[in-house]
């Protein structure tokens, strides 16, 4: 594949990415990982670590619209952003010390438990 339709693909892809992070609030993640790894080429760590720091910034627009128009429980928002960090750092550290083959299973059981759950 021509790298400029590689480039055009990647960024209809990252679209769909944002408007379903926007929509749900998350969950974009889940494409992006696929998508860096067969995509680009990325390697396993390279691409949670990518698709994270993507989440962070297609976050920044959604986070902006959410403060403007107060959907979100503020009395919550405290513990909620505490746990994220607290989680998100303690992921961060680990995701160095995992084998590529354990973090894809970590991977695939996050997605099967999260399909279950929608489920129930």
């Amino acid at each position: 594949m021509r790298p400029k339709t590689k480039l055009i693909i990647f960024f209809i892809l990252s679209g769909v990415v944002g408007a379903i992070n926007g929509i749900f609030g998350g969950g974009g993640g889940i494409l992006c990982i696929p998508i860096f790894k067969k995509l680009l080429g990325l390697p396993e760590k390279q691409a949670h670590a990518t698709a994270v720091l993507v989440m962070s910034i297609i976050s920044i627009p959604t986070l902006i619209i959410y403060l403007t128009t107060l959907h979100f429980e503020v009395s919550r928002l405290i513990f909620v952003t505490l746990g994220a960090l607290i989680g998100g750092l303690i992921g961060a550290k680990l995701l160095g010390k995992l084998s590529d083959k354990t973090l894809n299973i970590l991977y695939i059981l996050v997605l099967v438990l999260s399909a279950v759950k929608s489920f129930i």
